[in-house]
């Protein structure tokens, strides 16, 4: 189907082995001839003629015209042909490529160049989209043995993709050349590798209007997709999980959930994005309390909706006396592999910790709680801490199981609350389904907020809290 016609209902970065090298190397250029040199030449590539008249064309005493021949001639530029007359050798030939054309002369120049290319495909990218950080993405994994010999093969790469490195610019210290000629690499004298680092590849899953997947489109970044799509199917079939629909729909009925269930085909049980958009429309009909999202809250679109209904109370509480600053905005993680797995997740993270508070007022006090199996849980606090980064606000660990770990939930006390339901549907779709809604009803918002508060202040056991603490405590505690 055209993809003007798909609706996306995720988006996930990919990480994509890639290293940066410096590359030194020889080429080939061709520069333009001093002016006399230069038109002597063409008037006598048009035909052969003697030195009278040489002198005569370009008014030339008769000293001159014997400086210029001489010099040409110890060149080995022009001879005398049989007929007495001045001749191209087949040296000076050589600068033309066609009657009338400027003659050029090749020359062998020395330069480098520090250039970045992915392990997979061997695709030369811009250094400017790279920003070096290995988080908010799923990782490909390459063959050691290419990384290995990433020299040798980028030498290789580099010599058969020099044109096209050329035309985006990637060489800007080249001569620049006369006429339409082009360098080409006379010879590669040394590549040596620099760093290792991330080519973030992000990618669109989509769905038609029955609710089944559309094919993936090609990166751009890349010259060929098609080992790269291999390696992303793979990860993806890594982290595959069974279907949790039934699961889903209890949450729902937990929650007080009647109309998310509105957007699913009876008959397929698969979402139908036509009735998502006709329930958007009808909530925007009726003014409604309520948002229906399709796709991860920090997607673009998912948080301009999510923003745009926070500002309004965000700018009551600015100007309102009462202190609300201890008023707790918490977002519950859900235990699903694809989540946060997108640069958008870190700006929007970002987004929530800094709205906290104005330079004269604190408004909410932000927590992320993030799913671990217990307080005992370092290794996975560990690499929380290392995907999350730095926030503004409290992480805190929080023991899996709320709603099974497939909802989200954003929860701002008495005023605002965000589902996302994580659907997993591995026969219809190949990475996680996010669906779910805004509300800014007081019901809505004081039940959902209910359910969060029991759970963060109830126990797995005994002595086993679910609320495990900050997760960068969590971190630094040994293996007992």
């Amino acid at each position: 189907m055209s993809l003007e016609n798909a609706f996306t209902y995720h988006e996930v970065d990919f990480l994509l082995p890639a290293q940066r090298f410096n590359i030194q190397f020889s080429y080939i250029s061709q520069k333009g001839l001093p002016f006399i040199r230069e038109f002597v030449l063409r008037l006598i590539h048009v035909a052969p003629m003697s030195k009278s008249h040489v002198a005569t064309y370009f008014g030339l005493s008769r000293l001159e015209t014997e400086e210029a021949i001489s010099d040409l001639v110890q060149r080995g530029e022009l001879e005398l042909s049989l007929e007495g007359r001045l001749a191209l050798t087949e040296k000076s030939k050589g600068y033309f490529s066609d009657v009338g054309e400027i003659p050029l002369l090749s020359t062998i120049q020395d330069s480098g160049a520090s250039l970045s290319f992915d392990l997979a495909t061997f695709s030369c990218f811009s250094n400017q989209n790279i920003q070096d950080k290995w988080k908010a993405g799923i990782f490909l994994k390459i063959d050691d043995s290419t990384v290995s010999q990433s020299e040798k093969l980028v030498e290789k790469h580099f010599q058969h993709q020099f044109n096209q490195i050329l035309d985006k610019d990637y060489l800007p210290n080249l001569l620049t050349l006369a006429g339409n000629q082009r360098p080409s690499v006379y010879t590669v004298n040394s590549v040596n590798k620099l760093r290792q680092l991330p080519l973030r590849l992000k990618s669109k899953f989509q769905m038609d209007n029955d609710g089944k997947a559309v094919e993936r489109e090609d990166f751009d970044e890349l010259n060929s997709s098609e080992y790269v799509h291999e390696l992303v199917t793979i990860e993806l079939s890594r982290l595959s999980r069974p279907d949790n629909m039934m699961s889903l729909f209890k949450a729902m009925v937990t929650l007080g959930d009647e109309d998310t269930l509105k957007v699913f085909d009876s008959k397929t049980n698969l979402v139908n994005p036509n009735f998502v958009k006709d329930l958007r429309m009808l909530e925007e009909h009726n003014k409604s309390a309520r948002v229906t999202l399709l796709g991860p809250i920090y997607s673009t679109s998912n948080w301009d909706k999510f923003q745009k209904t926070l500002a309004s109370i965000l700018a009551k509480r600015i100007k309102a006396k009462v202190d609300t600053g201890g008023t707790r905005f918490r977002w519950i993680a859900p235990s699903d592999p694809y989540w946060a797995k997108s640069e958008g997740f870190t700006s929007c993270l970002s987004d929530f910790g800094n709205k906290s508070s104005t330079k004269l007022k604190s408004l909410y006090k932000p927590t992320l709680y993030l799913p671990i199996s217990d307080e005992g849980n370092y290794r996975a606090a560990r690499q929380w801490e290392t995907e999350i980064g730095q926030f503004n606000g409290d992480i805190k660990g929080l023991v899996e199981g709320f709603l099974d770990g497939n909802v989200e939930i954003l929860h701002l006390e008495d005023e605002l609350v965000a589902v996302i339901y994580h659907f997993t549907q591995p026969k219809s779709l190949p990475v996680t389904m996010p669906l779910g809604f805004i509300s800014t009803d007081p019901d809505t918002v004081a039940r959902i907020g209910k359910l969060v508060v029991d759970y963060i202040g109830g126990s797995s056991s005994f002595d086993k809290p679910n609320d495990c603490g900050l997760i960068s405590l969590i971190a630094k505690r040994k293996q007992k």
